[in-house]
């Protein structure tokens, strides 16, 4: 079941920030009419199941929106990324083999994690966009993906932050699935078909 949002005014006072009991409304967005608003809760990772992150990249922008800092670790080029959220200032970070200053090669979890918890520090409010779990498995067996994903979960709990982890499902066993799903809300358009 989906979680409210709970908000901090000081994170921009011009901007009315959502609070615990309200909605998120990405329906304006374009989104299909007939989907409901969407709740969420700091302190949560949310797994957004989609082919695409373009439901997630709205989530995003709404965040964004309600005055919140976003951090997005993809496998998109930080180009690329912007191109899709124009006029959305965020830090990004791009999981590539290439070398950058930007860049983190998907079998270091540990700098990935690194990132995440020194992006975090001194934020309220915060939201982490987590691209590319499938492919952090191509690259680590996904023990080690699921340990990592329970120490950023830990991060993102004592920061009072808000992570979003878009996932194909028919990329992923359902075994897998099930083992992400004992530590993150799941937000898709069938949840018991996940």
């Amino acid at each position: 079941m989906p979680r409210p949002i709970s908000g901090d005014p000081e994170v921009n006072p011009s901007v009315p920030i959502p609070q615990r009991g309200c909605t998120i409304s990405i329906n304006p967005l374009g989104l299909n009419a007939g989907e409901q608003d969407l709740l969420f809760d700091y302190g949560r990772v949310y797994i957004v199941c989609e082919k695409r992150m373009e439901r997630t990249l709205r989530i995003l922008q709404e965040f964004h929106y309600s005055g919140s800092k976003t951090l997005c670790v993809t496998r998109l080029h930080p180009d690329l990324l912007q191109e899709q959220m124009p006029g959305v200032p965020m830090e990004s970070t791009w999981l590539s083999e290439r070398p950058g200053a930007s860049n983190i090669p998907p079998n270091q979890l540990h700098r990935i994690a690194q990132r995440i918890g020194t992006f975090l520090l001194g934020k309220k409010n915060a939201v982490v966009l987590l691209e590319g779990i499938e492919y952090l498995t191509l690259f680590n067996d996904f023990v080690k993906v699921q340990m990592f994903l329970e120490q950023v979960n830990d991060q993102i709990m004592t920061s009072k932050a808000l992570m979003l982890v878009p996932i194909d499902p028919a990329s992923m066993d359902v075994r897998s699935i099930a083992r992400l799903r004992r530590f993150a809300e799941v937000v898709a358009p069938h949840y018991d078909s996940i």
